[in-house]
């Protein structure tokens, strides 16, 4: 089985059709959800999702929890920057395990916070939820190696430098590279296209991350697109 992980940003593009995503999506073929919490300092994503997030950057953080709470039916993590959190990460932590998610990813962990990264991996952990660690191909083969050991459900490998933006080299062979060093399950993302689906599944992943083209298909042609090509996500996924 191969994975498919469905990112959306919290409240997007509003309360209802954000909720009706989720609740769809994970009928039509998401194993896990991925939930992106607005930030204004999110320097490891793309255009996309940055403008997603400047859009609902209003919202309640806590009634969007509340009420996705209950239509989660598959493992759901919350994205978040660890830097928004250095001086609330617990409480932050505690409304997430209260509303029912499974975990968190905090793309700057790795990069940013590398000298503590076990000490807030432990902090995560201690609350009860699961830390999936992110990494991209800038990360030393000695500390992706490691930390895929302690990443929870699987590691997650970022290909590009942020979401959405085209890198210079071919992505099966990023995930070739890194394959052997990883002992977990390896999900691959960061503006994945459908073209490079096929080749880093047969580089060895076990899954796919996708969160840009959901967003994009949502704000040019509407919510059933977007649950279309979860569908054809999966079916993409189920051939491989």
């Amino acid at each position: 089985m191969k994975y498919l992980v469905c990112y959306m940003t919290l409240g997007y593009p509003n309360s209802d059709t954000f909720l009706e995503f989720i609740d769809k999506s994970q009928n039509l073929g998401c194993d896990i959800l991925e939930i992106g919490i607005p930030t204004n300092n999110a320097k490891y994503d793309g255009p996309t999702i940055k403008s997603s997030y400047k859009k609902v950057n209003k919202i309640n953080i806590e009634n969007e929890f509340k009420n996705l709470s209950h239509i989660i039916r598959k493992p759901t993590l919350a994205l978040t920057y660890l830097e928004d959190h250095e001086n609330d990460l617990e409480n932050f932590l505690k409304m997430m395990k209260k509303y029912n998610f499974a975990g968190v990813l905090m793309p700057d962990l790795i990069i940013d916070y590398i000298g503590e990264y076990k000490k807030y991996h432990e902090f995560v952990k201690r609350n009860e939820l699961n830390d999936v660690i992110f990494v991209s191909p800038t990360v030393p083969d000695k500390i992706l190696k490691e930390v895929s050991e302690y990443s929870d459900l699987f590691l997650y490998y970022g290909i590009r430098p942020t979401t959405g933006i085209p890198i210079p080299i071919s992505p099966d062979i990023l995930v070739k590279r890194v394959r052997p060093l990883v002992s977990n399950k390896l999900i691959v993302g960061f503006g994945l296209s459908n073209e490079d689906i096929n080749s880093v599944i047969k580089a060895g992943a076990d899954g796919i991350a996708i969160g840009t083209a959901f967003i994009k298909k949502i704000d040019s042609e509407g919510l059933d697109s977007s649950l279309n090509l979860v569908k054809e996500l999966r079916g993409i996924l189920d051939e491989t």
